[in-house]
């Protein structure tokens, strides 16, 4: 596939309509989104014949044998829910559990979009195909990677809801928490701070109950922040969230134009971590200095890049690397595994990817982005931590750090 083409699986109803019908449609479909430069990864023009259609049974285990590898290759999953359907929603399943695939659904309905199910499958929603496919030029035209590359920017939306396991963990409650409310306490006092890879919204909770007065929280996962928009609904703070990629130029483009410039502090924890590319990790540190005020502060936090080995899981957080992976290659994938005590045992419960930057290159790309005073430190277990647990228990991280914060600010202190 070039670079230019996108392709696009549709889902669509076919129930209560003939084949000249659907082949009718289906063509008209081909021909709009070859006028927005994408192709549709077909599941029906040539492979189902009239007789197939109008005989075959179209039960699930048919769909996903039929449809599972369209959907595989293709790049988005667009879905026609003006009626319902089992093959729909069969594939829409196959779609974002097995794949994690972008979902832009065409619903005309308005009732239908308000439903909860529809905002914690579907992306994006919209009242026909033509918004649909503008969309999907807009987002991605340019932007296609590798698979395995999109497995990767896409890898929370499958675990959105487990994700928060992360909140539990010794690790985040005793050292990433304390490290984070300090320096929103230090530079964020009745101030403003925008959080970003902001998951559903813990940090930026965090930061409001450490004084900031104006908190925004940013994270590509829709799903992500669906759950954190609707703990606002129930639990009202006044934080704002919103999708959008800090890793893209198009990012400030997106964000309104009252929070660029203005920010006291931007928060990032494990952000510069989930840069996959050197090109990413300077979008994205040349986009944390234009938000920032001329005093603002960045903080970040990040798995050490100096950890070669599996770490303690003890902690809820331990950091590994796939088999056959340089581990001291530059922008290497590193699996994050999160674990709880199960019967005296340490079990991973979920895991994801990030990437290792060397502590050197962080402090270069940082300083092109015009940072005039930047640090590195390790973050300390809070004494809380230590009454609890005891300091035998924190030992190994202490001996060998786990975690890496960076300060930067945009003038000297």
């Amino acid at each position: 596939m070039s670079a230019s083409k996108i392709k696009v699986f549709v889902s669509a109803p076919f129930t209560g309509k003939s084949w000249e019908q659907v082949t009718k449609e289906r063509k008209a479909l081909h021909v709009l989104a070859k006028s927005f430069g994408l192709e549709i990864d077909e599941q029906f023009i040539g492979y189902q014949n009239k007789d197939d259609f109008e005989n075959k049974n179209y039960n699930p285990s048919f769909i996903l044998a039929k449809d599972k590898n369209f959907i595989k290759e293709a790049n988005v999953f667009v879905i026609d829910l003006s009626a319902l359907s089992l093959g729909a929603s069969c594939e829409l399943t196959i779609a974002k559990e097995l794949f994690s695939k972008r979902i832009y659904a065409v619903i005309p309905n308005k009732k239908m979009k308000k439903h909860p199910w529809v905002r914690f499958y579907c992306d994006f929603v919209f009242d026909n195909f033509e918004q649909a496919f503008k969309k999907i030029k807009k987002d991605l035209s340019g932007k296609i990677i590798s698979p395995k590359m999109e497995e990767y920017k896409r890898q929370y939306d499958p675990i959105a809801s487990e994700y928060r396991l992360v909140e539990e963990t010794p690790a985040q409650r005793y050292i990433y928490d304390p490290a984070v409310t300090d320096v929103i306490k230090k530079y964020a006092k009745r101030g403003s701070v925008i959080v970003l890879h902001g998951a559903s919204g813990y940090r930026a909770r965090l930061a409001k109950k450490a004084g900031a007065s104006k908190v925004t929280c940013i994270d590509i996962s829709y799903k992500q922040t669906q759950i954190g928009k609707l703990e606002e609904e129930h639990n009202l703070q006044g934080i704002n969230f919103f999708v959008l990629d800090p890793y893209s130029r198009d990012f400030l483009s997106s964000l309104p134009s009252e929070l660029i410039g203005s920010t006291d502090v931007v928060l990032g924890a494990f952000l510069l971590d989930h840069a996959m590319t050197i090109d990413e990790l300077r979008i994205l540190s040349k986009n944390i200095f234009t938000i920032l005020s001329d005093k603002g502060v960045f903080f970040g936090l990040s798995d050490h890049p100096d950890v070669h080995t599996p770490t303690d899981p003890k902690y809820g957080v331990a950091v590994s690397f796939e088999k056959g992976v340089n581990k001291t290659a530059e922008g290497v994938p590193r699996r994050i595994s999160i674990h709880q005590e199960i019967s005296g045992r340490h079990m991973e419960v979920l895991h994801f990817h990030n990437f290792r930057w060397k502590k050197e290159t962080v402090y270069e790309i940082l300083s092109q982005a015009g940072f005039s005073h930047i640090e590195f430190s390790i973050p300390s277990v809070s004494k809380t931590g230590i009454k609890l647990f005891g300091k035998d228990f924190w030992e190994n991280y202490y001996h060998d750090p786990t975690l890496l914060a960076v300060t930067a600010r945009k003038q000297p202190k």
